[in-house]
């Protein structure tokens, strides 16, 4: 839920006061404006020395929730009061003793705020002034020369008029944005306005007693009420602590809203971080289960390959078993042949030794000649075996198949390569 900062309480102490002065020091009007930042009220206090109009005026305005916006009377019986509502509404100014009542009453029934200030000349005749808006005026015709000319200036460089106060004798106090002026007598009211420091409000007795009204205190002559200063000095006093407190307030508002805004900027980086970090975890699991499942894909086509060789290498050593075991066999059924021809040859000597000697040439001849001639490859056995295995020596190849072996097929040497012999005419 927002909440909404504490209100400031604007202008300074002393725009808030406004007092005014009968005859004497004695005689007096005070309106103060609170603000304690959440809710703001009006006091009202006064002399028994001010215009009985005036008081019964201020006393409706109390007794109906109306705030005095503007307030002045002199000591020749004029006087102006105007009351409106909190909000704005329920305005209503009342006025009397002036021979100003028709411009007052045009001027009060517009839309702009009229300001008014009563006085007297040399003569003691009425003296008004009427600020309208921020620099509309109207002026008696017996208004101080010097005063007239200052807000002709003023309305004519379109700046604004802040107040003016009129006194007796033609005596006036003016405040606007080039400054202020004033004619007054020599004397302590003088040098104190002469003083730098914006002036919120001056009022002067006939008697010639003083209050000068500045943003953070005020200055008052001799002859003043005690009775009024000690209320000036209470509202100072207690207008300063208000704005103190609502500027420690306001200050620790801030302090808490950037307290809040901190700890939220530094939940979020924090949240931030671990986003990132969850990020960047995901993306290194990611990439190791990658890495992972590769190598799980490698070392599964490992097995495989290694399966497959393991697989080919038993089958080669199957297939090299029933070659090395037909082999033997073949050795086997060539040894037991030539153990055969052996016995054959040994039993043809025999027999032949039986013979008598005239037959046993003959045969000896006949078996050198079969011999020379009729010896065959042993891999075809229908060509006669015209070339040596090369180291073994074995005759026992034709030109066909010495290109087809690679080991002797009489002794299983290895070939390296064959010897054509001549003189074996090949067989027809």
């Amino acid at each position: 839920m927002t909440t909404e900062p504490p209100k400031p309480i604007n202008g300074s102490v002393g725009s808030r006061i406004r007092v005014i002065l009968g005859d004497s020091g004695d005689d007096w009007l005070l309106v103060t404006n609170h603000d304690d930042g959440n809710t703001k009220w009006q006091t009202k206090t006064g002399s028994i020395g001010i215009p009985d109009a005036v008081a019964r005026q201020i006393r409706n305005c109390t007794s109906k929730d109306r705030l005095v916006k503007e307030v002045d009377f002199n000591t020749d019986g004029c006087w102006y009061v105007k009351g409106v509502k909190e909000d704005g509404t329920g305005g209503h100014s009342w006025w009397g003793g002036t021979s100003a009542s028709e411009q007052l009453k045009k001027m009060a029934g517009e839309s702009h705020h009229v300001k008014v200030s009563f006085g007297s000349d040399i003569y003691r005749t009425e003296t008004y002034c009427f600020i309208q808006g921020r620099n509309g005026y109207a002026l008696s015709s017996n208004i101080n020369s010097g005063l007239e000319d200052r807000m002709k200036q003023i309305h004519e460089q379109r700046k604004t008029i802040h107040f003016v106060r009129l006194f007796d004798n033609g005596y006036y106090f003016i405040s606007d944005d080039n400054g202020s002026e004033w004619v007054l007598p020599d004397g302590p009211l003088s040098e104190e306005l002469a003083i730098i420091g914006k002036k919120e409000d001056v009022a002067k007795a006939k008697d010639g007693s003083w209050i000068v009204i500045r943003a953070n205190h005020y200055v008052s002559s001799t002859g003043v009420d005690k009775a009024l200063t000690q209320q000036l000095k209470q509202f100072y006093r207690d207008q300063k602590n208000r704005n103190s407190q609502r500027v420690q307030a306001i200050e620790d508002y801030h302090s808490r809203k950037r307290e809040e805004r901190e700890a939220r900027e530094r939940a979020e980086r924090e949240a931030k971080e671990m986003a990132e970090r969850a990020e960047r975890e995901a993306a290194e699991r990611a990439e190791r289960e990658a890495r992972e499942a590769a190598a799980a894909i490698e070392a599964a086509e490992r097995a495989e390959a290694e399966e497959r060789a393991k697989k080919a290498n038993t089958t080669a050593a199957v297939l090299e078993s029933k070659l090395e075991e037909r082999l033997r066999e073949e050795w086997k059924s060539i040894k037991e042949l030539e153990q055969y021809v052996q016995n054959r040859k040994q039993s043809l000597r025999q027999s032949i030794m039986e013979l008598p000697p005239s037959m046993r040439q003959q045969f000896k001849n006949v078996n050198e000649k079969q011999t020379i001639s009729h010896s065959e490859c042993v891999v075809c056995q229908d060509t006669a075996a015209v070339r040596a295995v090369v180291p073994c020596g074995h005759l026992c190849l034709c030109d066909t198949c010495a290109n087809s072996v690679v080991t002797c097929p009489l002794c299983r040497g290895q070939r390296q390569s064959t010897l054509k012999i001549f003189g074996n005419p090949a067989k027809s």
